[in-house]
């Protein structure tokens, strides 16, 4: 939930809002929970800041603000890993037009942020699926935005194309058996078969 530049959490059993980031003048945008929901995932950019930033805090508002990544471009959480260990990123290039990248974020160590799919089109959105070993991502390597899976994380080793009539917000379901996405005002489903 985004207030003026910060998030709120909604507390759906007392019906309260309470907000988590309290940043005067920063602008505090798609928050992610992490999947064992004690914390939140979002990205930070600073008052007449240049660069979005990764960062997270503790789900209940305790502790301080910790900041997990900084590039010179603009950063954006899309989903994490079941472990948690991995966070994918959408990496906006400067100087790049509309060219984004999609990196991993490993979170343990250095907290290395290392590219996952670099090409010379946009690479948006993506989600691991629930087994860990797909992703599915949204590419305009066709001139429009078209849905795509691979493996994860070795996404050189094959790539499907989902959608065939353009297509974006990629979403597993939660059995991993269907992937929904957006086609303009339509919402669309697709079955897949995946062997490991």
């Amino acid at each position: 939930f985004l207030e003026k530049g910060n998030i709120c959490i909604w507390d759906t059993v007392r019906e309260t809002l309470t907000r988590l980031t309290l940043d005067a003048g920063a602008n505090n945008t798609i928050p992610l929970w992490t999947p064992d929901g004690k914390r939140l995932v979002y990205a930070s950019r600073a008052e007449n800041g240049l660069t979005i930033d990764i960062c997270w805090k503790a789900a209940d508002g305790t502790g301080e603000v910790e900041q997990l990544c900084e590039a010179p471009e603009a950063l954006f959480p899309d989903s994490w890993s079941k472990d948690g260990n991995t966070l994918l990123v959408t990496r906006l290039i400067a100087g790049g037009g509309s060219n984004q990248d999609i990196y991993m974020l490993s979170m343990g160590g250095d907290r290395a942020l290392k590219p996952l799919l670099q090409e010379k089109y946009m690479e948006i959105q993506p989600k691991i699926s629930p087994d860990g070993l797909w992703i599915v991502y949204a590419s305009n390597e066709t001139g429009k935005s078209e849905i795509y899976v691979r493996p994860f994380p070795e996404v050189n080793k094959g790539r499907w194309q989902v959608s065939t009539d353009g297509g974006d917000s990629p979403l597993w379901s939660p059995d991993g058996r269907e992937i929904f996405y957006l086609n303009g005002d339509a919402t669309m489903a697709v079955s897949v078969e995946t062997k490991s």
